[in-house]
């Protein structure tokens, strides 16, 4: 027995043709999603590389800071050093000045031990 098919292949064609559709919908729409993905990523990515260059720049200028006051404040004590040491020779220069200038003055009513 032949059974006589009616297929219409026109409505077959149509059939096929929308599922093909949709399976590459789909394909297209994870394919976007998945480089939108990646392009986020690699704008995480950027942003976090960024952010560590500044990071690494305000420790260096933080470093070089702390190194520029700790050489300032060593020059500020050499100063301060300095100054003190000639305050103490130039104290101890007019104290020597001063007891010779004393010692050497004699009272005129009074005649040196040598003098007859």
């Amino acid at each position: 027995m032949l059974f006589m098919l009616d297929i219409d292949f026109n409505e077959l064609k149509a059939q096929l043709k929308a599922e093909l559709e949709a399976e590459l919908k789909a394909a297209i729409k994870s394919e976007v999603e998945g480089e939108q993905d990646v392009e986020v990523e690699e704008e995480e990515y950027n942003n976090q590389k960024q952010h560590n260059k500044q990071i690494n720049y305000n420790i260096l200028t933080q470093k070089q800071y702390q190194g520029q006051r700790t050489e300032s404040d060593t020059d500020v004590e050499s100063e301060s050093e300095a100054k003190a040491d000639a305050r103490s020779r130039n104290k101890a220069k007019a104290d020597s000045e001063s007891k010779s200038e004393s010692e050497a003055k004699v009272e005129p009513d009074k005649k040196g031990k040598y003098f007859v």
